[in-house]
């Protein structure tokens, strides 16, 4: 495009905090919880030098961030990419540490879990998921525990970086000015300076996890004006592909804010009721080997609202005028993210993760049918249900 300067490289691995076995060559490996999130933070260190400020200094502003599925780093800037980008593949691929500064680095990050466990919208989450499973590493934050992160050792973390940062295992996203040809180049160049070992193959370790919910009601006390409510329901995710997944979402998405939104012509009565208020939200979170549906409020009445929502569940309408509606704004955002270089980076590299087409799953919204919302709604299940309460301190 004539007279665009702006870039957005993104490098990422698909290791996340959810990865805490993986079978390797036939072996299965074991991580304790926190450890991708770990490795981020050692990253940035490169001997005594600040690898922020160095994208600072070369006119560049970069981040990384660690979630459930996947570790990436990322920056953006004007003009030339070449040094930049040269700087992001160097740091990503050279891990420098010693035990000492793992150990100065655990109480960092211990540091940092204390200052989450002091909001309620993140306890009532944590507690949410840990009600609802037994096995699965989703009971764990993504920065682990205190216990968790206490034992993690320079061996592990070597262990881990030789398995998922291997370029076998990393994708890079680039959004620029520059032709992909011309990228290519600069990555060959920097690639050809370094020697990698040979890799065994690297799969997803089976979770056992139990269908059934590890208790159906906790509740908790925080400083709060409100008490807040969290209600999900466990699902048992039955996918064939990563293009399954994405479609079983964007129709349980679609159905969801047909009832739950003021789509809804009921849904100004529900907050003149009280049932709901501006606080309310809703989830879908699936993955290949997890789900549930989650409902949080500002509620004194913990029983009414997640009877409410069972209510609603098991009712839901299916209106073909307004998926029309929803097709044409999803379609709509769709076009807008497109000016969002940084996000529109980071979809694409969650795209190859995926092994679909970024635009595939754009196009998905307009070919989404009355019959896929109707299968989404059939896969609900309401069985396996978890109430959580947050309630304010007694005085």
């Amino acid at each position: 495009k004539p007279d665009f300067l702006s870039n957005t490289a993104v490098l990422g691995t698909h290791y996340g905090a959810v990865d805490l076995s993986q079978n390797v060559g036939g072996e299965v490996k074991h991580y304790h919880a926190g450890i991708a999130h770990f490795l981020e933070h050692k990253l940035f260190e490169q001997e005594d030098e600040d690898i922020l400020s160095v994208f600072t200094n070369m006119g560049a502003s970069a981040n990384a961030f660690t979630s459930y599925n996947e570790t990436v780093y990322y920056f953006t800037n004007v003009n030339d990419i070449e040094k930049p980008l040269n700087l992001l593949l160097d740091f990503v691929q050279s891990l420098s540490i010693t035990s000492e500064s793992v150990e100065k680095e655990k109480g960092i990050i211990i540091e940092e879990l204390k200052m989450y466990q002091q909001q309620p919208s993140f306890q009532l989450s944590m507690e949410t998921l840990r009600s609802l499973y037994h096995e699965h590493a989703l009971k764990y934050d993504i920065a682990g525990t205190e216990d968790s992160v206490s034992s993690i050792t320079k061996e592990e973390l070597e262990s881990a970086y030789q398995t998922n940062y291997h370029p076998s295992q990393l994708v890079l996203s680039v959004v620029t000015h520059y032709s992909p040809e011309e990228i290519l180049e600069m990555v060959k160049k920097n690639q050809a300076t370094k020697e990698f070992v040979s890799l065994e193959p690297v799969t997803p370790y089976a979770v056992n996890e139990p269908a059934e919910v590890v208790r159906k009601y906790y509740e908790l006390e925080m400083n709060v004006k409100t008490p807040k409510v969290s209600v999900a329901f466990k699902q048992v995710p039955d996918y064939e592909s990563y293009y399954d997944l994405i479609k079983s979402r964007l129709s349980m998405r679609f159905l969801l804010e047909m009832t739950f939104t003021n789509l809804n012509p009921e849904y100004q009565q529900w907050l003149d009721e009280k049932l709901v208020n501006d606080y309310f939200n809703f989830q879908n979170h699936v993955g290949m080997d997890f789900g549930y549906i989650q409902f949080v409020s500002e509620s004194d009445d913990h029983e009414q609202f997640a009877q409410f929502i069972a209510d609603k569940l098991s009712g839901l309408k299916i209106s073909e005028e307004i998926l029309k509606q929803l097709v044409r704004r999803t379609l709509g955002e769709s076009i807008l993210d497109l000016q969002d270089f940084e996000s529109l980076a980071i979809d694409g590299l969650r795209s190859q993760f995926m092994k679909v087409n970024l635009f595939d799953i754009v196009n998905m919204a307009g070919e989404l049918t009355v019959e896929d919302l109707e299968k989404a709604r059939k896969s609900i299940n309401l069985d396996q249900k978890v109430v959580i309460k947050l309630k304010s301190m007694e005085k």
